[in-house]
C-alpha cells in the first residue's frame, strides 16, 4: 500500500490566497515520510487483514498531531478535516483502533516500533553527516566537544487532571513522573523515555539504568563508542554509577559520567579542610571567569585592579580529602576511577541557604565523574569540567518542549 503518496505534486509558494490552518504540520509529516518513519512503521504494525489505513500511516500522522499541540485523541479530527491538505486520513475511531491493537501486541509491538524509529533516527543522522561531516558537537562554555556524543537523564512531573492511567498524588500535586533521556548534540532529540507513576521516586536506581541502556541502545551503531552521559543529583545513585563505570569499562568504548552528588557530612568535612588557594575560579557560559566589579571599584570599568573585581565562582576536587583525609577513604565501594568536585558560588537575591552554607555565604553544589586526572588540554581543567556539568541543564529545555508536543498530556484516555 502506498501510503507516502499524498505529497506528490505538493508545492509551497508565498503567493497564495486565504489560510489553511495547521499548514506547518505538512512539513512534521512530510520529514517523517522521508526519514523512513511512516514504512518503518507500517512494516512494524503490517497484519495479513486488508486495511483501508495502513496502520503505520495512522501511527505516524497521531504523533504529528501530538507535536502540532493535539491534547486528546479526538484532537486527531484537525487532519482528517484538511482532505485537500493531507490527502485520507484515518478517522478518530479508527486511531483508536489502531492504538488498542498496539496495546494487544504487548512487548513485541513496543519493539517493533522502538526498531522502526531507531532505523529512521539513522538515516536522518546519516543525512546529516553526509551533508556536513559529522555529528554537531557538545558546546561546553567556549569550547566544542567534537567526536563524542552526549545523553542527558533527567525526570520530570507533569500534571494529570483526570483519573489516567498511572497518575498519582506526588509532590507537586497529581500526575506522573517520567523519566526521560535526550541528545545534547541533535538539540536536545528525544532518545528514550519512560512513563512512570507519580509516585515514583526521584533516583530509582533500576530506572535510570534501563532508560540510560535504552538511550545507548536507540543511537546509531557508530555513535556508541564514545559517549558522554550526564544526570543531575536527583537522579544519581551508587547503582547508577557502578553502572555507568561498567560500560565505561568495556573494550573499545569511552563513556564519561557526569551526575550530581549529595553534600553530607563527609563532603562538609573535606571543603573545611580546602586551603583558600586550592579554589580556581570558574568560567561562565562564554568562557570567562566568574566575577563582578566590587562596589568600591575605581572608575575605570576595563582596569586590571585586583581589589576592583569580586570572584563570584570557584570550583576544586575534593577526591584526594575523601579518599585520604583524615578519616581515612571515605569513597570505598566506590569506582577508583570517580572523581568528587565541588563547586561555590556566591548566592543570588533570596536564595535559601543551609546552615553550612550560611556560615561563610557561599552555595555549593558537587558532582563525581571518571574523566580520568591525565586528561590533557582544557578538557582536564577543573573550571571546564564545572562547565560540562552545569550545562547538564539544558536538558531542561527540551523537556519544557516535550511538554508543549505531547509529553505532559500522556497519557490520554478522552
Amino acid at each position: 500500500m502506498q501510503v507516502t503518496g499524498w505529497s506528490r505534486g505538493l508545492e509551497v509558494s508565498g503567493g497564495g490566497q486565504g489560510v489553511v490552518s495547521h499548514a506547518g504540520l505538512v512539513l512534521l509529516r512530510y520529514l517523517a515520510d522521508k526519514t523512513g518513519l511512516t514504512g518503518g512503521l507500517s512494516r512494524a504494525l503490517a497484519t495479513p487483514r486488508i486495511l483501508v489505513h495502513d496502520r503505520g500511516r495512522v501511527l505516524a500522522d497521531l504523533a504529528c498531531a501530538v507535536a502540532d499541540g493535539a491534547r486528546v485523541i479526538s484532537d486527531f479530527r484537525v487532519m482528517s478535516d484538511q482532505r485537500e491538505l493531507f490527502g485520507l486520513v484515518a478517522s478518530v475511531p479508527t486511531a483508536w483502533r489502531t492504538l488498542a491493537e498496539i496495546a494487544r501486541g504487548g512487548a513485541r509491538a513496543d519493539r517493533r516500533i522502538t526498531a522502526a524509529v531507531s532505523m529512521a533516527r539513522r538515516h536522518a543522522w546519516a543525512q546529516g553527516v553526509a551533508r556536513h561531516g559529522g555529528l554537531p558537537g557538545v558546546r561546553l562554555a567556549d569550547k566544542m566537544l567534537d567526536g563524542v556524543v552526549c545523553i542527558r537523564l533527567d525526570a520530570t512531573v507533569t500534571v494529570a487532571h483526570s483519573d489516567k492511567e498511572l497518575a498519582e498524588a506526588n509532590f507537586k500535586g497529581y500526575g506522573h513522573h517520567p523519566l526521560v533521556a535526550v541528545c545534547d548534540n541533535t538539540g536536545g532529540e528525544p532518545l528514550a523515555w519512560m512513563l512512570r507513576r507519580g509516585s515514583a521516586g526521584s533516583n530509582t536506581a533500576a530506572d535510570h539504568i534501563g532508560l540510560a541502556d535504552a538511550a545507548i541502545a536507540a543511537l546509531p551503531p557508530g555513535f556508541r563508542r564514545k559517549l558522554m552521559v550526564t544526570c543531575d543529583g536527583a537522579g544519581a545513585s551508587h547503582a547508577l554509577v557502578a553502572h555507568l563505570d561498567k560500560l565505561a569499562g568495556r573494550r573499545g568504548f569511552e563513556l564519561t559520567y557526569s551526575v550530581g552528588w549529595v553534600l553530607g557530612e563527609r563532603e562538609k568535612a573535606a571543603l573545611r579542610l580546602v586551603p583558600e588557594h586550592a579554589w580556581q575560579i570558574a568560567i561562565d557560559g562564554r568562557g570567562e571567569v566568574r566575577e563582578r566589579r566590587a562596589d568600591d571599584a575605581c572608575a575605570n570599568s576595563s582596569c586590571a585592579h585586583r581589589a576592583c573585581w569580586i570572584e563570584e565562582a570557584h570550583v576544586t576536587e575534593l577526591t584526594g580529602l575523601l579518599r585520604e583525609g583524615p578519616a581515612g577513604d571515605q569513597l570505598a565501594g566506590w569506582p577508583e576511577t570517580m572523581r568528587i568536585f565541588a563547586r561555590r558560588e556566591r548566592p543570588h537575591p533570596g536564595a535559601q541557604l543551609t546552615l553550612f552554607e550560611a556560615a561563610d555565604g557561599w552555595r555549593y553544589s558537587l558532582w563525581a565523574t571518571n574523566r580520568p586526572a591525565a586528561t590533557k588540554g582544557w578538557l582536564g581543567q577543573s573550571a571546564y569540567l564545572d562547565a560540562a556539568h552545569r550545562v547538564h541543564a539544558r536538558v531542561e529545555d527540551a523537556i519544557r518542549t516535550g511538554k508543549q508536543a505531547g509529553l505532559g498530556h500522556f497519557p490520554s484516555v478522552l
